[in-house]
């Protein structure tokens, strides 16, 4: 029998640095639409996509955190998936090979076979393992681990995946509403990929690539949403509110720009698309506020004023005041939104009126904040004051008379009284009795060039485009979060008394704050 195996099954390694993440310490979440299969078990429905398995528990109503693989790619190319009669542990069937996972323990094994076909256990034998069908026929997996062997015979009382074909057929529905199913929000077709039936027989889970999980109780027409994660994997911007965070997810050429309520226990993921039309207006924001009951976003396209009890957006842009539609930064101050753009600064009162701010300066401004009757701003060349009456920006003294202190600022926030700045190297912050600055150590030797910072008690966490840590004013990186603990490169951190939410472009990760905070 001319088969491909590997001689020994793989276990697979921790990726994450030094720690392995629990993930109730590390969480990443990103765009979970696309299900590759559907397993089920009393108490837990598996739900396999290319990046992470979920846990759905059907009893309580509840999502687990996903469950990453410590290698990328361990869930491509993924034709099925069981659930292990006797532990309920998860069996995947690749394409060229198989993967085993199993949450207690939070242990992945996996091994290479060539062209699996389909996977089953043998009821009448589930001691033996998982069995494998291959181009040159059966093959059998231990599962206390090892390489696949063919098989002595087929599986005598086969129980295989179900097929989406063999779903339709007990569930005449889904065929026959499919027009309205296999729609999201933009109109966009999505397909069904994996089906199982629910462990107390009296529903399906289909799966989806596009739309994510579906539940069809027995006798309905159309199925339940069950709604986990985010619609695109490229945050740009985060905002601690109550019970959770609010999160902009960029347009890409798989999801449109999407504002996302993100529960801190996951247990809810409300989202704001727009218009089926236009959408949200926007491509990508890089920061987010609230204000009142409105969230305002600094978004490529203008300041967007989201509105989450109605879904009601509003964009102010050039035609309505900005000095230029590219806005880098956003601040709430007083019942007044501050933005910065690519040409210059303005504001947006109470009635809603744009106004500019020191009209004569009309560079980029990326980061801003206001203390009193002094807006703050950062620029290409140092940070800068915008002042009552004035037509253009004020240089402080102390950041003219050093070269060190001319460097481009994407960052600003007041610890107290202490205006502090993020450039893509250090801090540096303003003594609030002297007005002299300072800088702090270098950060970006360790953390990359630095994006975004965010105040927790006497310090800041700081991302960079190799990862995150805690830093105070005058101390190096502690505790850093790199070697791909974060993602990708971070864009913006919000931070509430649990967690520490960090934007990447590869999703959100909610870091437990006890877990890493020095």
């Amino acid at each position: 029998m001319a088969l491909a195996l590997a001689l020994v099954a793989r276990p697979a390694a921790a990726q994450h640095g030094a720690r392995d993440w629990t993930p109730a310490e590390r969480t990443v979440l990103g765009d979970f639409s696309r299900v590759s299969a559907v397993a089920t078990t009393p108490d837990r429905v598996y739900v396999v996509t290319p990046t992470a398995v979920l846990l759905w528990n059907p009893l309580v109503q509840h999502w687990d955190p996903p469950y990453d693989p410590p290698e990328a790619g361990t869930l491509g190319r993924v034709i099925g998936a069981l659930a292990d009669p006797l532990d309920n542990t998860l069996w995947i069937a690749r394409s060229d090979g198989w993967v085993h996972f199993s949450p207690e323990l939070r242990q992945w094994d996996s091994g290479v076979v060539g062209g699996v076909r389909d996977i089953a256990f043998d009821l009448s034998d589930p001691v033996i393992g998982v069995y494998l069908l291959t181009n040159g026929g059966w093959v059998t997996v231990p599962r206390v681990g090892g390489a696949a062997m063919p098989a002595l015979h087929p599986p005598a009382r086969a129980v295989r995946p179900t097929s989406v074909e063999e779903a339709i057929q007990a569930n005449p529905t889904l065929q026959a509403n499919s027009a309205q199913i296999l729609l999201d929000p933009h109109l966009r077709d999505v397909r069904y990929t994996s089906a199982a039936q629910s462990f107390d027989r009296r529903g399906w889970y289909v799966g989806t690539w596009g739309a994510g999980l579906l539940y069809l109780q027995a006798g309905a027409a159309l199925p339940q949403r069950l709604t986990f994660g985010l619609t695109g994997d490229r945050a740009g911007a985060v905002f601690a509110a109550p019970g959770g965070v609010w999160v902009v997810t960029e347009r890409s050429p798989q999801s449109d720009a999407a504002v996302t309520y993100v529960a801190s226990d996951l247990s809810e993921f409300r989202t704001i698309t727009g218009s089926s039309t236009f959408g949200l207006h926007f491509g990508q924001a890089r920061q987010l506020v609230g204000q009142g009951a409105a969230l305002w976003a600094a978004t490529d396209a203008g300041v967007a004023r989201i509105e989450p009890a109605t879904g009601r957006v509003q964009l102010y842009d050039e035609g309505r005041g900005l000095p230029d539609s590219r806005v880098f930064a956003v601040t709430s101050r007083h019942g007044m939104i501050t933005v910065g753009t690519a040409h210059g600064l303005a504001r947006i009162g109470d009635s809603a009126g744009v106004r500019r701010l020191a009209p004569d300066f009309a560079d980029a401004a990326y980061a801003v904040a206001v203390a009193g009757d002094t807006t703050w701003v950062g620029t290409a060349q140092g940070v800068y004051a915008a002042l009552p009456g004035q037509q253009g920006l004020l240089r402080p003294k102390s950041v003219g008379a050093s070269a060190s202190l001319q460097v481009p600022i994407v960052g600003l926030h007041f610890m107290g009284d202490t205006l502090v700045a993020l450039s893509q190297d250090q801090l540096l912050w303003r003594d609030p009795k002297g007005g002299q600055w300072t800088l702090g150590p270098t950060l970006s030797s360790l953390l990359g060039r630095l994006r975004a910072f965010a105040l927790d008690g006497d310090g800041f966490w700081i991302g960079g485009d190799r990862g995150l840590a805690f830093a105070r004013l005058k101390t190096p990186p502690l505790r850093p979060l790199i070697n791909g603990e974060n993602p990708g490169p971070i864009r913006d951190i919000a931070v509430d008394a649990e967690y520490v939410w960090v934007a990447t472009d590869s999703g959100l990760v909610r870091w437990s704050r006890d877990a890493i905070r020095p």
